[in-house]
C-alpha cells in the first residue's frame, strides 16, 4: 500500500523525506475513511446486522452489545481492508467481535503471529502510533475460555503463548483453574511423601512458579467465596501454613452450627479435616509437620487438632452425651481443674489462637451445661441407694459443683 501511493504521488519523484510525509499522511487518511464507511459499506446487505467498527471494539473491550447477525463473508470483507489501510486494532477486533467463533479463532491467531513478529497490533495514524497492550491478551484470554469446557489444557496453550504479560498470564491460569476446577488435569495431586505429581502446568513453568500460581489462586477463591477450592489449591501448592489457617477458620466458625445450611458447612469441613488427616498426618508421615516447623507455624498444627477434638464435644453435648462430652473436655485441659491451675489456665487462653479465643465462651456454655446435666442426673439416680453408694454420689457431686465454681471465676478472669 505504502508502494503503491508512493508511486501515485506527484512528488515522490522528486524523493526525500517530503515524499514518504505524503505517503503517511496518505495511509492515515485512507484508514480514516474506512474507519468512516463502516462495515456496512464493505460487508453484503442482504445479510449483515448493525456492527459498526466502534461497537466492535467496545464488545472486544467487554462492553455489552445487543445480537448482531454475523456478515456472509465472516467479517473478512471489512477486516481486509483494515488490515490493507493499517488499522490492525480495529481490525481484529471487528473480526472476533462479527466473525463469531470462528471470527474470534481467526483474529486471536493473527493477533498472536503479528505480536511474536514484533508488528505493532494498533491503528496507524499521522499523530500516533501506540500499541494496544491489551487487545492481543485480551483475545487470547477470550479464545482460551471458549476451549476450556473442552479441554482445558489446550486452553492452557493459548494462554502461555502471552510469555511476557507475567501478571496477565498468571491471572488467567488462576482463572481457568477456579472455572474449571480442573485441578489434578493442571496441577497433579500430591504422593504419600508429600510431593505433587507434574501436570500440564508443569510443561510451562517451574515448580516454584506452579506453586506460586496455586497458592495466589487459593487467595482468590478465597475472596470469591470458595473456600474449598482453596484447599485443594493449597494442598497442591505444599503451603501447609495457609491451608490449616483456612481449615482452622472454618471449622471454627461452624462450629456452633444453629441451621442447617450451617450444620451441612460443619460436616463438610469436619469430613475434609479428618481425610487431610487421615492421608498426611497419620501413619507417621512426617512432611507436614516438616513443612510447619520451617514456617514456624507448628501452633497452627495444635489448633488444628484442638478444634477437630471441640467438633466431637459439641457433637457429644448435641448427642445428650453428657458424660462422654465431659471426660473429652476434661483431657482437653483447656479449664482449671483446681484453684491452683486457674492462673496457668488464663494464660493458656490468651495464648490461644484468635479463631478459638473468638468461640471460647461458646466451649464454655456447653461445659457448663454438660456438668449441669451431669449433676442433675446423679442427683436423680441417688435415690433409694445403699448408704455407701450414697457417700460416693455426694462425693462426685462435690466434684462437679467445684468444676463449675471453678468455671464460672475461670470465664471471668476471662471477661466472656
Amino acid at each position: 500500500l505504502w508502494h503503491a501511493l508512493h508511486l501515485a504521488d506527484t512528488t515522490s519523484s522528486i524523493g526525500g523525506e517530503g515524499g514518504l510525509q505524503n505517503v503517511s499522511r496518505a495511509v492515515a487518511r485512507l484508514g480514516k475513511l474506512v474507519n468512516q464507511w463502516g462495515p456496512s459499506y464493505f460487508e453484503q446487505q442482504d445479510d449483515f446486522g448493525d456492527v459498526s467498527a466502534s461497537s466492535a471494539v467496545a464488545a472486544a473491550a467487554g462492553v455489552a452489545s445487543a445480537a448482531q447477525k454475523m456478515p456472509v463473508s465472516g467479517g473478512w470483507a471489512y477486516t481486509l481492508p483494515l488490515l490493507a489501510s493499517q488499522q490492525y486494532a480495529t481490525a481484529l477486533a471487528y473480526l472476533a467481535e462479527a466473525g463469531g467463533g470462528l471470527g474470534l479463532l481467526q483474529a486471536t491467531h493473527v493477533g498472536v503471529l503479528m505480536d511474536a513478529a514484533g508488528l505493532s497490533v494498533s491503528d496507524y495514524s499521522n499523530a500516533s502510533n501506540a500499541p494496544s497492550q491489551t487487545l492481543v491478551p485480551m483475545l487470547v484470554a477470550s479464545f482460551s475460555a471458549s476451549l476450556q469446557g473442552l479441554d482445558a489444557e489446550a486452553a492452557l496453550k493459548y494462554l502461555v503463548l502471552l510469555s511476557s504479560k507475567g501478571k496477565f498470564v498468571k491471572e488467567q491460569v488462576q482463572r481457568l483453574l477456579l472455572e474449571t476446577r480442573q485441578f489434578e488435569t493442571l496441577a497433579g495431586k500430591l504422593a504419600s511423601d508429600g510431593s505433587r505429581s507434574n501436570a500440564a502446568l508443569d510443561s510451562y513453568f517451574s515448580k516454584s512458579h506452579v506453586s506460586s500460581i496455586l497458592a495466589d489462586g487459593a487467595n482468590v477463591a478465597i475472596q470469591s467465596g470458595k473456600p474449598a477450592d482453596a484447599a485443594e489449591l493449597l494442598v497442591l501448592s505444599g503451603h501447609f501454613g495457609a491451608l490449616f489457617t483456612l481449615m482452622n477458620r472454618e471449622l471454627a466458625a461452624y462450629l456452633v452450627a444453629s441451621t442447617q445450611e450451617e450444620f451441612t458447612k460443619r460436616q463438610f469441613w469436619f469430613n475434609a479435616a479428618s481425610q487431610f488427616h487421615a492421608i498426611h498426618l497419620a501413619h507417621g508421615k512426617m512432611y507436614v509437620q516438616n513443612a510447619l516447623e520451617s514456617e514456624g507455624r507448628m501452633s497452627l498444627g495444635n489448633t488444628f487438632q484442638l478444634l477437630m477434638n471441640l467438633v466431637v464435644f459439641f457433637d457429644r453435648c448435641r448427642e445428650n452425651q453428657w458424660e462422654g462430652a465431659w471426660v473429652l473436655m476434661d483431657n482437653l485441659n483447656l479449664l482449671p481443674k483446681a484453684d491452683s491451675e486457674m492462673t496457668v489456665k488464663v494464660e493458656a487462653f490468651f495464648q490461644l489462637d484468635n479463631c478459638v479465643k473468638q468461640i471460647f465462651h461458646h466451649v464454655v456454655l456447653a461445659a457448663m451445661e454438660a456438668l449441669c446435666h451431669l449433676f442433675r442426673s446423679l442427683r436423680q439416680d441417688g435415690a433409694g441407694v445403699s448408704i455407701q453408694q450414697q457417700n460416693t454420689i455426694d462425693q462426685r457431686l462435690d466434684e462437679l459443683r467445684t468444676h463449675a465454681r471453678l468455671l464460672v471465676t475461670f470465664s471471668r478472669l476471662l471477661n466472656l
